[in-house]
């Protein structure tokens, strides 16, 4: 299972992450943001995440491993 914490603060980075998903349409994926789940690969799901505070945690059931979707994913991922 590959698990980050992500953040996603505009319009602009929803599309940039929705269209990144879309390279990986065969494997399920989530966003969770307190009490909410949605697919990652819906835009209206993720536009209803959009915040310029809070992160999110991101899942998919891949290996931890992956480095092609850690590849894709890194401009979205929070470091501490």
């Amino acid at each position: 299972m590959f698990t980050k914490v992500i953040h996603i603060s505009s319009l602009e980075e929803a599309k940039k992450f929705v269209n990144v998903m879309t390279k990986f349409d065969n494997v399920s994926m989530r966003i969770s943001m307190d009490n909410y789940e949605i697919d990652a690969h819906s835009i209206v799901g993720v536009l209803s995440i959009v915040d310029s505070e809070r992160n999110a945690v991101f899942t998919a059931n891949l290996p931890d491993n992956d480095k092609n979707l850690l590849k894709n994913i890194e401009p979205f991922i929070v470091t501490a």
